[in-house]
């Protein structure tokens, strides 16, 4: 799950996951901002992202 804000959260798939860095896939990447909390069991604790490039719907993002 994306965060947006404390109150909104988006679906998404983790595609690919480095030390550093996460591909994730969205129905819509334009709902996402340029930095988010993501939550993932792959993914522990919650990491805040920031938006490296953005398709319309796969984001690369690195973690802060």
């Amino acid at each position: 799950m994306i965060a947006v804000d404390e109150h909104t959260s988006i679906g998404c798939w983790v595609r690919g996951i480095s030390a550093q860095d996460v591909e994730i896939t969205v129905l819509d990447t334009s709902l996402v901002p340029d930095v988010f909390m993501l939550s993932s069991s792959a993914l522990e604790p919650i990491k805040v992202c920031c938006t490296l490039w953005r398709t319309d719907e796969v984001i690369g993002a690195r973690y802060r």
